[in-house]
């Protein structure tokens, strides 16, 4: 099963992440160029690994961000010469979560604002991390959630255009959801009454203006950020279970 597969348009290559393997294509050619093994869950509570891989530019350098392990993201340098493509491990952006109070310290999901200087970690279901990319193991602000989400494989974290807000779909069984604003790292806990679960969030065209919440049951809803409340509910499927979201020029899709 695949999960995620994303494009660096100015390479032309795709990348593609499923249970405990990562690779990249070449799209001219259609050939694999670089694979790696790398270690996830896909078990109840205890999923995590999934919808985190990221292209990246820093500086003038190309990079391909990738989770390995339960709490180690690896950063590749990406180069293309005339021998093909190179995947060069920087050794200074490698992330390594610990936390000493639980068992198996766990990176739950993971995102990047727009011009990759942050990275945004959920720990253990339990909390938001804001860090620095060039000081990557040191975090810049922690906000505990008021109460932990479900393990997912789908992209239930996700920033707003701006960077400015996060939103995190609590998961099976779970009504609730969380809004937070990052800047002044105030976390917003809203309760759906139509909703039965509540994945894949998603800001409308990016901005954090409006949100739409999925459920398992096919059911969608719409809440305006600024007032914290739900403006509309539909059905689309209820044998679907709705496993993706976007949106851009007034469109949700």
């Amino acid at each position: 099963e695949m999960f995620k597969c994303s494009v660096d348009n100015d390479l032309g290559l795709l990348g593609m992440e499923s249970n405990d393997w990562f690779g990249v294509v070449e799209m001219k050619s259609k050939q694999e160029v670089w694979s790696l093994k790398r270690s996830t869950s896909s078990v109840g509570a205890e999923r995590y690994g999934f919808q985190t891989h990221q292209w990246l530019n820093i500086g003038q350098q190309k990079y391909l961000s990738v989770q390995t392990d339960r709490n180690k993201i690896q950063m590749f340098n990406v180069k293309h010469a005339d021998a093909g493509y190179q995947f060069v491990e920087d050794k200074k952006y490698e992330l390594v979560y610990s936390n000493s109070n639980v068992a198996k310290p766990t990176i739950s999901f993971c995102d990047f604002d727009q011009d990759f200087k942050h990275i945004f970690l959920i720990t253990d279901m339990t909390e938001l991390q804001k860090r620095a990319v060039n000081d990557i193991n040191t975090p810049l602000s922690t906000i505990k959630l008021a109460e932990e989400v479900d393990g997912s494989g789908y992209r239930n974290f996700r920033l707003s255009a701006d960077g400015k807000y996060c939103v995190l779909g609590g998961g099976d069984n779970r009504k609730y959801f969380y809004v937070i604003d990052i800047d002044n790292e105030k976390l917003h806990k809203l309760q759906s009454d139509y909703l039965t679960s509540s994945y894949v969030p998603c800001f409308i065209n990016g901005e954090n203006q409006f949100l739409a919440v999925s459920s398992m049951s096919g059911g969608v809803e719409i809440w305006d950020l600024e007032k914290k409340t739900s403006i509309k509910k539909f059905q689309v499927d209820p044998s679907s279970w709705i496993r993706s979201s976007a949106s851009s020029n007034n469109i949700l899709a």
